[in-house]
């Protein structure tokens, strides 16, 4: 091949290669525009806020079931004590403070030490006090009481029955 042929078939190949570059240029496979930016960052918020919703309602849902065991969790002390100590022991739960706890002097109220504080963003559904027997039941003729705990969203029962043993619902 002579010189001259070779430089043609080098010219001719140079030319195929920038009409493909060209019609790679044509078809938008030069890289990313401004609008897919965009876009994926349009995506990635959608995704995102949606992710912090889902941690968000995990975490409700979690503070409402620890409050509702540590809520079972006194009512069980209480009924314990008082068959260990053969005396009358109540729980009082105070809707107005948001507070619950056992009344160890048995004056009715609420002490320094006695009260235990709901988390921010539970709340009870009433003012009640609930006692239990030295024989660890109900006082007679009482109707079995339950207390409602919630959040914004949801809410949870714990219940005492005439014999004294408490249930979450």
């Amino acid at each position: 091949m002579s010189p001259k042929e070779q430089d043609k078939l080098r010219d001719a190949d140079a030319l195929a290669r920038n009409a493909a570059q060209a019609r790679a240029n044509a078809n938008g496979d030069a890289g990313r525009g401004l609008m897919e930016v965009v876009v994926g960052l349009l995506v990635l918020a959608i995704v995102s806020s949606i992710f912090l919703h889902v941690i968000k309602l995990g975490i409700a849902m979690y503070t409402l079931n620890a409050a509702t065991s540590d809520v079972a969790q006194e009512l069980k002390k209480a009924h314990e004590s008082a068959i260990r100590d053969n005396k009358k022991m109540s729980v009082i739960f105070d809707l107005d403070q948001n507070k619950y706890g056992i009344d160890r002097n048995g004056n009715g109220k609420l002490d320094t030490g006695e009260a235990e504080d709901l988390p921010e963003g539970i709340a009870l559904s009433e003012t009640a006090i609930i006692s239990f027997m030295p024989s660890g039941t109900l006082p007679p003729k009482t109707k079995p009481p339950s207390i409602r705990i919630s959040n914004d969203r949801n809410s949870k029962k714990v219940s005492v029955s005439a014999l004294g043993s408490v249930e979450i619902e």
